[in-house]
């Protein structure tokens, strides 16, 4: 069940999701009982996994995450002291300085950031996604830069959560070499995502309903919906419908790159890479619909950490 807010007292607590293409900021209206809203978000494209040389995060991208920290810190002020709870993806948990990065950002900034596992981070999310996506079974997953999670369920209960190294911006980065993918260079990574869900522990068949959380699930939504003239405020969609909206996409022209540019500009180089990943995990994973939540691993580590521990 979705929780939401009430007219009890509250407390606000700013959670930040430094991850390897985007850093967000939500500040949440916090009630004693456990209702929570969302006041507002804040997101920077950092692109720290640009930032890797030999699999470390150089003084430039320790750099650009303090800058982006200290950015929300002073946006984070006008509303006076608020507990400020920042936690790491793929961004900080998959290179080698990561105690050297935690502890500049810890000097820079004041803040400790905690760096989930792969596993914790898919858990998360799936917490989140099942506020307003409940599911007796099935999956859900999350495709971020520098990762993709899947979480499958039985009979409501989290029975594995797993983290993929293959995020839109990571892939991105090992297979494209201009600002959109050539059919070559399609193939190649459709392959590659293949080969990585071969060895991972999805669903022994398909399901008929699926979720799918993060931002570049909710930007391939926001597409769709243009594209096959659904109202804005759809979050279904039918695994012909997305592969409808992924062979426009991949297909390259003024269509594609008119929807790309007005719905999300900032994801016009990573959003092909994405929607290969989303397509190929959705057809492992499911025979009929997917549901874009709205909310993913900032709400649920929101209910895990600060609301109500252990659930």
């Amino acid at each position: 069940m979705e929780l939401t807010r009430t007219a009890e007292p509250q407390i606000n607590f700013a959670v930040v999701d430094l991850g390897s293409n985007t850093i967000r900021m939500t500040l949440y209206d916090v009630q004693e009982q456990g209702g929570f809203q969302a006041l507002f978000s804040e997101k920077r494209m950092a692109g720290l996994v640009n930032y890797i040389r030999s699999g470390s995060l150089t003084r430039e991208g320790i750099e650009v995450a303090c800058s982006v920290l200290r950015g929300f810190q002073r946006l984070l002020a006008q509303f006076g002291p608020v507990p400020v709870h920042v936690f790491a993806t793929a961004s900080l948990r998959n290179i080698r300085n990561t105690e050297e990065v935690l502890a500049a950002i810890r000097e820079n900034t004041g803040l400790e950031v905690e760096v989930l596992s792969g596993e914790l981070e898919a858990r998360y999310g799936c917490i989140g996604a099942m506020l307003t996506c409940p599911l007796a079974g099935g999956a859900v997953f999350d495709i971020g830069g520098g990762s993709t999670e899947i979480v499958r369920l039985e009979n409501g209960k989290i029975v594995s959560a797993q983290s993929l190294d293959i995020g839109s911006l990571n892939l991105y980065n090992r297979y494209v070499s201009e600002l959109w993918p050539s059919r070559p260079e399609i193939d190649e990574l459709t392959s590659a995502v293949r080969k990585k869900l071969r060895k991972a522990d999805l669903l022994k068949k398909p399901s008929p309903f699926i979720c799918g959380i993060g931002g570049t699930a909710r930007a391939v939504l926001k597409i769709a919906n243009q594209y096959l003239e659904k109202p804005e405020s759809n979050r279904l969609l039918t695994v012909a419908e997305l592969d409808r909206t992924a062979a426009m996409l991949l297909d390259r022209k003024n269509t594609a790159r008119k929807l790309i540019l007005k719905n999300c500009p900032d994801r016009v180089h990573t959003i092909l890479p994405g929607v290969i990943v989303m397509t190929t995990v959705t057809h492992k994973l499911c025979k009929e619909q997917l549901y874009i939540s709205r909310y993913g691993v900032r709400e649920g580590y929101l209910c895990q950490k600060l609301i109500k521990p252990g659930i």
